[in-house]
């Protein structure tokens, strides 16, 4: 009687598998066609989760069931391999043209005639931009080599404009001359001070003097920007 009953849970046991695996497969037949590829290939690994957790149905459902369950599977890793495949020789494609145009753009440095050079780059941004995705490994050099060109470009458009700006170059101009009025009174001092045979005030004003031609010389430089 023992036996009998032992061997009724076992059957109720496995039937109860059966009807759960036969829910688990008709979900993974439906799934197999999906093309949402990331949340599906999770579901699936839900389901062999459950089917693993579901226990074995009687032998002669449970081949069948496993085949179905497993088949559908096959049918979506195999549709999501080759789309990944062919999105992969598309993206190692794109990097090449990528690296071709990162190349021509390379060419416009040294920057010399912006204008050119600006329409130069807009017409290789352009075309850049009609190109799909590269692989996301290489991506950031291939994209860094742009934004070099692109970060030159910037400085070249700033030191123009600053080179070109009346009110920047006035300002320049008056700080420049302000700072040679200044040099040229020291020295006056210095000399002064030298002939009156007071070295020590002579040395305190040489060394302002070293303070504000160092300034005049950086003025110097600025001012070449403005071309003056």
């Amino acid at each position: 009687k023992r036996r009998k009953a032992h061997f009724a849970q076992l059957d109720a046991q496995r039937e109860e598998a059966r009807r759960t695996k036969e829910r688990l497969v008709a979900e993974a037949e439906a799934l197999s066609g999906s093309t949402d590829w990331g949340p599906t290939a999770a579901r699936y690994r839900e389901l062999m989760a459950d089917w693993k957790a579901a226990g074995r149905a009687q032998r002669e459902h449970e081949d069948d069931l496993w085949n179905r369950f497993r088949g559908a599977q096959d049918v979506f890793f195999a549709a999501r391999s080759s789309v990944f495949a062919e999105r992969d020789a598309e993206q190692t494609e794109n990097l090449k043209l990528k690296e071709e145009l990162a190349e021509e753009a390379e060419k416009l440095l040294p920057i010399g005639d912006l204008k050119s050079a600006r329409a130069a780059f807009r017409t290789i941004n352009e075309r850049w931009e009609a190109i799909g995705h590269v692989p996301r490994d290489a991506r950031p050099k291939v994209e860094g080599r742009m934004h070099t060109v692109e970060r030159a470009l910037q400085e070249a458009e700033e030191a123009e404009w600053r080179r070109t700006n009346p009110e920047a170059r006035a300002r320049a101009v008056g700080l420049t001359g302000q700072l040679q009025a200044a040099v040229d009174k020291l020295g006056a001092q210095i000399e002064q001070a030298r002939a009156q045979g007071n070295s020590a005030r002579a040395d305190k004003l040489e060394r302002e003097l070293e303070g504000r031609q160092a300034l005049l010389d950086q003025a110097l430089k600025g001012l070449q920007e403005f071309g003056g």
